[in-house]
Formats: C-alpha cells, sequence, structure tokens
C-alpha cells in the first residue's frame, strides 16, 4: 500500500479502475442533492471537452463546475472559457484526498493510531467537524442550485479535509513512507513472528480513524465519483 500512496495516479487510471469498481456500493451520502448530481452530469456532458478530461479526468471537472463560474455550451475553445489556474487547483485537491485517505488507512491498518499519536480529543474535532460539514452542506444545497451554494459545498469539503490532514498527520505519515521508516521497523527473517506482530497490529486498529475516513469518502462521492469508488474500495477491504 505504501507505493500507492506515494506514486500518483493520473486521471485515466482513475477513470479505468473506476469503471471496474463501477459496483462498488458506497452509501447514498445526500438524499437532497440527487438534483445537484443529475445537474452535474447533464452539464458536464454539455461543456465537458475531450482534451480536458484526458489531462484532468471528469472529477476534477464536476468539481470545477461547483466552484468556479460554469462555461457555457457555446464557449470556445473550452482553454479560453475555463480557468486553469483553478483546475489545477482542484486538481492537486484531488490528489491530497487521495493522499490523506490512503496514508491515514494504511497508518491505522499498521496499527499506529494509538492515543499518543492520535488522542481522543483529535477524534473529536474531527468527528465534530464532520458534522458541522455536513450540516453546511445540507444547507447550501437546500438554498438552491447556484453557483455560491455550489462553491461554498466545494469550499466545505477542502476545509474539511485541511483538518483531517492536519490530525491525521498525514503529511509526516507520507513522507516516513519515502523513508521506508515502519518497513525497517519489522524483522524480515521469521515470518512467524512477523505474522505475530501483523495481528497485533491489526488489533490495535482505531475504528474511529477507519470511521471518519469512510464518512469523509462519502462525503466526497457525488462530486468525485471515480476517485471515491477507488478509495471506498481500498479502504473498506
Amino acid at each position: 500500500m505504501g507505493s500507492d500512496i506515494l506514486t500518483p495516479m493520473n486521471h485515466r487510471e482513475i477513470e479505468y479502475n473506476a469503471k471496474r469498481l463501477s459496483g462498488c456500493n458506497i452509501p447514498d451520502s445526500f438524499a437532497c442533492c440527487k438534483s445537484l448530481q443529475e445537474w452535474l452530469d447533464e452539464t458536464g456532458e454539455r461543456v465537458f471537452d475531450s482534451d480536458l478530461v484526458m489531462d484532468y479526468g471528469t472529477d476534477c471537472l464536476r468539481l470545477y463546475l461547483l466552484f468556479e463560474k460554469t462555461p457555457e455550451e457555446n464557449d470556445a475553445p473550452y482553454y479560453e472559457s475555463w480557468n486553469e489556474g483553478a483546475l489545477e487547483g482542484i486538481y492537486k485537491f484531488l490528489g491530497r484526498y487521495r493522499r490523506v485517505i490512503l496514508a491515514a488507512d494504511e497508518w491505522n491498518r499498521r496499527g499506529n493510531y494509538l492515543e499518543e499519536t492520535l488522542p481522543a480529543a483529535g477524534i473529536d474535532r474531527m468527528s465534530q467537524a464532520l458534522k458541522d460539514t455536513t450540516a453546511k452542506i445540507r444547507m447550501y444545497i437546500s438554498r438552491g442550485n447556484i453557483m455560491p451554494n455550489r462553491h461554498n459545498v466545494a469550499a466545505a469539503l477542502m476545509e474539511l479535509l485541511n483538518i483531517y490532514q492536519k490530525e491525521l498527520k498525514t503529511g509526516e505519515i507520507v513522507a516516513s513512507f519515502h523513508a521506508h521508516a515502519v518497513e525497517t521497523a519489522v524483522p524480515h527473517g521469521d515470518t512467524a513472528f512477523a505474522a505475530d506482530i501483523e495481528q497485533s497490529q491489526e488489533d490495535r486498529q482505531n475504528p474511529d480513524v477507519t470511521r471518519l475516513c469512510q464518512d469523509y469518502v462519502i462525503l466526497m462521492a457525488p462530486y468525485a465519483p471515480n476517485l471515491s469508488k477507488i478509495l471506498w474500495s481500498a479502504i473498506s477491504l
């Protein structure tokens, strides 16, 4: 899993893997946002340029439609009507989304989210932020499908990810994967002993971290469905 976290996934891989995972059963997040999802799909069919899809992927473009002024169907060429600076920012956000979820899940599987590394207060802060963000998104959706409300949905998702990244210390975790610090802590000569360690690590997994990661993926699923399907499959094994 460590190498998966460190290796960026290009959008063609994301689209391909998402199609393979099309049956992935992600719970419905917001029954009240079906009309917004339909609007995203219909608008995307009209304005998604094939070159932009190849460069950024449909997840990135869907989030752009929420966050920025929607390009018109007759806007051409597309690279003049889409703000590439904003596209790059959303592309980086999706990459961070992927790294945070995968890194936290892998660290948790190794039994490293103990009280001293992730205090109960950190879990409480993330849980409260998740609850507040869910309430905000429901409020924005209920106010109608206009650009300021859509922008606020995307901004709320980004703010919540910032809190997760800080509390779960995923930046430090990814750096430790680069340095191979975790792998060198497990003996390789005695496979039976290594298996015992692996079992003990599984027993020490923090269920709150699993729940928080899954809940964030559920929030993101309507807006970045392809990447969310991949992440849901990875963290639900």
